[in-house]
């Protein structure tokens, strides 16, 4: 996941690509009604900013050594890891017993069962029940078979980052857990797994030219097979979030030009080792974040020369969109088979009040500073939306050249959206207006603010999720089908998949007794409600979606936030590694199974 959690990383407004107000601003006005709009906050003001105890060399002070030593010289800037407690595969033993369902959450006169939800409208074929994890958030073994450090491995050990203090070192370990963890989720009928590769992994110095890690080519060459081999579908994402520290340190990472060659080299490699046992890629997974928290600490101490904290975001994104163009020239070039696009997030809202031209216009804007920064080029013109090239000098967004535009447009072969929730939009207090001519205003540029309560009453959007998350996720199934309506509309793609979609069980952290924490109620909610207007969405509205993948498959990192959001459909361990199934994995299995898409190796329930 995790994606929006990064709003609680905006330190500043005024460097974010779309701002959002968390419910405590709704009390921090002045004892504001719920007719008066709020002036944007930022979701956790406690987080610092940087300061001398964070430890990372000025960008360029790093020689570019490639030699073990200089791989252990960048590992040293992380610090000491924590061995994984086995570094052997874990074989399963076949086939996973599956518990036997839990009883009915509801009475039927209140919810129908999973099976009942629209029994008469059906999937279509070759729709995929999915879920999704990163490497980052689940894999472990950080520094083990050559793998050299990502920003996060570091950014994780910096003061303050991390709310709960923990790292990645170990997650779920799923690195030495893949087989296990493929096969529990054929158990439950899933077809489909979306992960990513970390790109240390493969060149553990990130650098064109640099060394090839072959046991990590080895390892997820073996992954890929043993999940085809359970009947679960490999999807491959090339990039989320865990951006080699090398290329931070020698050069300033995706706020330099240099990352666009090694990343299509690193592309061109993945491509070549799995052509033809991976079907569908992804190249970035929610850039529009990724291309955020680079302005924000502790990221922001690794800029390339000449790039600040104001401009970092559309510097990333230039350089990101060319990366993510040069990967796909590269893929069709070398007639790599299957399909390829990115992972978009965020969501285009619904104007606060009803009938005010200022929230319509909003709107429109939290749309091209969100998902349109990267959709426009990608599936519009080759080019920024116009309201961002209106508000934004050069000195802050590049521009594209007609050949850069040539690249970018029609470079994906589907939508991918990460539709977790949506929200409310409304003008800035100050006014559009006088918002986009003012630098300093707290709003600019995109000069928007989401809204998680209604004009009319203050009532929440949706049910809300774990404190951990509640400044950017409630439950909106209601909202669901005007999302995807609406990014037909503005982003056309002849297919369409929803790559995340989650809850996490508001204070499952909390819980201790494993009766309770199998129970995620609001969870399960959440997926039933959702998938249940997804079918709506197909058969009334005409939206070409052809799968959805669950966030996530098991608990795992979730970045700042640490452990304690808890978005898995199946609980971790953190101390025995033990996974077990929460009620929402078998709320899915039995929709999905009721609507005809089922793996071959499922566990009759």
């Amino acid at each position: 996941m995790k994606f929006l959690s990064f709003l609680s990383l905006l330190l500043s407004a005024k460097v974010s690509l779309t701002s959002v107000v968390e419910p405590a601003a709704r009390q921090a006005t002045a004892e504001s009604s719920a007719t008066s709009i709020p002036v944007p906050t930022t979701a956790y003001p406690t987080v610092p900013a940087p300061g001398p105890t964070v430890t990372l060399s000025p960008v360029g002070s790093i020689p570019e050594d490639f030699s073990s030593q200089g791989l252990e010289d960048l590992w040293s800037l992380v610090g000491p890891v924590e061995p994984p407690p086995f570094t052997t595969t874990r074989e399963p033993s076949l086939p996973i017993p599956v518990p036997s369902a839990p009883p009915p959450l509801y009475p039927t006169w209140f919810a129908p069962q999973p099976s009942s939800i629209f029994p008469n409208l059906s999937l279509p074929e070759g729709f995929i029940f999915g879920v999704a994890t990163s490497a980052y958030q689940v894999e472990g073994a950080v520094k083990m078979d050559g793998k050299g450090p990502s920003t996060w491995d570091w950014a994780s050990r910096q003061p303050n980052f991390v709310q709960d203090n923990t790292t990645a070192d170990i997650a779920d370990l799923f690195y030495y857990l893949y087989k296990e963890d493929a096969a529990r989720a054929a158990a439950i009928g899933v077809t489909a797994h979306s992960f990513s590769i970390a790109w240390t992994r493969i060149y553990p110095f990130g650098v064109a030219g640099s060394p090839l890690n072959q046991l990590g080519i080895d390892h997820y060459s073996d992954l890929i097979d043993y999940h085809w081999s359970v009947g679960v579908e490999p999807v491959v994402t090339l990039y989320h979030w865990d951006t080699p520290l090398a290329l931070n340190a020698y050069y300033g990472g995706f706020t330099s030009p240099r990352i666009v060659d090694d990343f299509i080299n690193y592309a061109k490699t993945v491509f070549q080792a799995y052509n033809g046992r991976v079907k569908r890629w992804i190249t970035f997974n929610e850039p529009s974040v990724s291309c955020r928290f680079v302005a924000q600490y502790p990221f922001n101490v690794s800029l390339a020369p000449g790039v600040n904290s104001s401009t970092a975001p559309y510097q990333c994104a230039y350089y990101l969109l060319k990366a993510h163009a040069g990967a796909v020239k590269a893929f069709r070039e070398m007639g790599i088979e299957g399909e390829i696009a990115y992972k978009n997030n965020d969501w285009i809202g619904h104007p606060w009040r009803a009938n005010n031209t200022e929230d319509t216009e909003a709107v429109e804007r939290h749309a091209a500073f969100g998902i349109g920064t990267f959709a426009n080029p990608v599936y519009v013109n080759g080019d920024w939306p116009q309201i961002m090239k209106d508000t934004l000098p050069e000195s802050y967004l590049p521009r594209f050249t007609e050949e850069e535009m040539a690249d970018l447009k029609g470079s994906a072969d589907f939508f991918a959206i990460d539709a977790y929730s949506s929200q409310y939009v409304a003008a800035p207090p100050s006014g559009i207006a006088t918002c986009q001519a003012n630098m300093s205003d707290p709003a600019w540029p995109a000069c928007n603010t989401g809204m998680l309560y209604d004009y009319n009453a203050g009532w929440s959007v949706g049910p809300n999720s774990d404190p951990a998350s509640t400044t950017w996720l409630q439950a909106t199934p209601q909202m669901l089908r005007g999302y995807l309506r609406g990014i037909a509309e503005r982003w056309p793609s002849p297919k369409m998949y929803i790559s995340e979609f989650g809850f996490d069980e508001p204070f499952e952290s909390l819980r201790t007794a494993m009766y309770q924490i199998t129970e995620d109620c609001f969870t399960t909610d959440y997926f039933m409600t959702n998938l249940g207007e997804a079918l709506l969405a197909i058969h009334e509205d005409g939206i070409p979606l052809m799968g959805t993948f669950s966030w996530a498959l098991m608990d795992n990192v979730e970045w700042s936030s640490g452990i304690e959001p808890k978005f898995g459909i199946q609980h971790v361990n953190y101390t025995t590694l033990e996974r077990t199934y929460k009620r929402s994995a078998y709320a899915l299995s039995e929709f999905y199974a009721s609507h005809g898409i089922a793996n071959a190796n499922a566990t009759k329930i």
